[in-house]
């Protein structure tokens, strides 16, 4: 067995079949590919964890300004559906049981709640009318420079929570037009903090490895591991 046999056998061929097919069979092209794939992943974490961390900070404040307390969602016109409670409740669960003898408060518990549960904020709420519960009386007053209503917004969001999930659970993201998600990225985290928009334009790696990637594939310029 040679070492591209090896690394395959490491990646599993399952996985690393999306690399060789794109590559038309070609194992050693496949490989730098699963390299680049793993850089530019990397580099996306950046933008994609100021998002979440930004718009979570964001629709928190707006929310406990319009509530007039730090567990918002303990008001009841604010309180979640049902799948929003439940996220609640995992994060409550999972504070309790790390740390079963300290008190944790609401800032505890908003830094555990999820991405999804913070994008779910800004859909329809599944018949719970998040249209009137979050979005006209409160969130809407956070974008204000987005034009295309709440649902665009939403959709915007969601795409860039699959990305981040995608790349949380190590799976290829290359299929996907990076450039147009970076965009994407950028502009929605203009909406909450263009002051951390203005950092990941000025100093954010995405582009350059964007740009690596025909040299990385033809053996040009080396991978980075």
């Amino acid at each position: 067995m040679n070492e591209d046999d090896r690394l395959i056998e490491a990646i599993s061929p399952e996985r690393f079949q999306p690399f060789l097919h794109r590559c038309g069979g070609d194992r050693t092209r496949a490989l730098r590919l699963y390299a680049w794939d793993s850089e530019v992943a990397r580099a996306l974490q950046s933008p994609l964890r100021d998002l979440e961390v930004s718009l979570r900070n964001r629709l928190h404040r707006q929310l406990v300004g319009r509530h007039g307390q730090e567990a918002w969602w303990d008001v009841p016109r604010a309180r979640p559906n049902y799948k929003g409670q439940d996220m609640l409740d995992r994060a409550r669960e999972i504070l309790e049981d790390r740390r079963p003898y300290r008190p944790f408060g609401p800032c505890d518990i908003v830094a555990q709640l999820s991405f999804g549960f913070w994008v779910s904020l800004l859909g329809p709420g599944g018949g719970d009318n998040y249209e009137m519960k979050y979005w006209n009386s409160s969130l809407r007053h956070v974008f204000r420079e987005h034009r295309g209503g709440r649902h665009a917004l939403y959709k915007k969001f969601q795409f860039m929570l699959t990305l981040r999930n995608r790349i949380a659970h190590h799976e290829c993201v290359f299929q996907r037009h990076l450039e147009k998600d970076l965009e994407t990225a950028l502009t929605l985290l203009r909406y909450v903090s263009p002051e951390m928009a203005d950092r990941h334009e000025k100093y954010g790696q995405v582009p350059e490895v964007l740009a690596r990637k025909r040299a990385v594939l033809s053996g040009e310029e080396p991978m980075r591991l």
